[in-house]
């Protein structure tokens, strides 16, 4: 079992934001505080004026995000960071197109793996998948969807999940059998719980917990009610 050392003290939750998730606000959010996004909004804004729901303005987003926003790859980043930096992960990145999936009100399904997060659109009979860690993650063939998506649901069994920065796997954390969809407001909950993990790697143990508190409010699945409860714990034994 991972053993933690965490102060003796809680922080308040940050804001609304931690209790709840909503594409408009999001976008529109973003759309003032960040022209990098701002940019994207508008042209994204007149890809749906002109192809409306349909492939190429799937086409259009997908590249979009990866041209003005998906830089730099990197493990628990959280979407602040992909806005302000570029640095991205395949929760924030699915966050990010998710985002504009749900405003325009699309077809699409966010799949949560053990490992992984990534989208599927339905437009009439036609399956798309966008895989935000890929740049050349659009994905329109059926032979290709078909064969990405047996390998992404059989490395999905096979997978632990790792929480401390020595690889020891917490039993209880692991689901070697994840593969469901999910909402957009779980996804934001699958953004806190990465950053609960990122923190507690980083030994800031108390942001850690307060992440996995914020996490299991927008989605308390298994592994997330675990997380925080194994951080309460351990929380309550640095008190006493």
């Amino acid at each position: 079992m991972l053993q933690l050392s965490i102060p003796g003290y809680v922080l308040a939750l940050d804001s609304k934001e931690d209790l709840d998730f909503s594409s408009k606000e999001f976008i529109d959010h973003w759309g003032t505080v960040s022209p990098k996004f701002q940019k994207l909004k508008k042209k994204i804004e007149k890809d749906f004026q002109r192809f409306e729901k349909s492939e190429e303005f799937l086409r259009r987003l997908f590249y979009r995000s990866q041209l003005h926003l998906l830089y730099d790859y990197n493990q628990y980043a959280s979407i602040n960071e992909l806005i302000e930096t570029g640095k991205f992960d395949c929760v924030s990145g699915s966050l990010l197109m998710a985002s504009f999936l749900d405003y325009y009100e699309f077809d699409y399904e966010i799949i949560e793996t053990s490992y992984h997060v990534f989208i599927k659109v339905r437009l009439a009979n036609q399956l798309i998948v966008l895989e935000s860690t890929d740049e050349n993650g659009y994905l329109t063939h059926e032979e290709e969807v078909t064969a990405y998506l047996k390998n992404v649901e059989k490395d999905s069994k096979q997978s632990n999940l790792y929480l401390d920065p020595k690889d020891i796997p917490i039993k209880s954390l692991i689901q070697p059998s994840i593969y469901r969809a999910i909402n957009i407001r779980q996804l934001k909950g699958l953004e806190y719980f990465n950053r609960a993990i990122f923190l507690n790697n980083q030994a800031a143990y108390n942001l850690a917990y307060e992440k996995a508190k914020a996490a299991e409010i927008l989605y308390p699945s298994e592994r997330i009610v675990v997380l925080r409860r194994l951080l309460e714990q351990q929380l309550v034994l640095a008190q006493n």
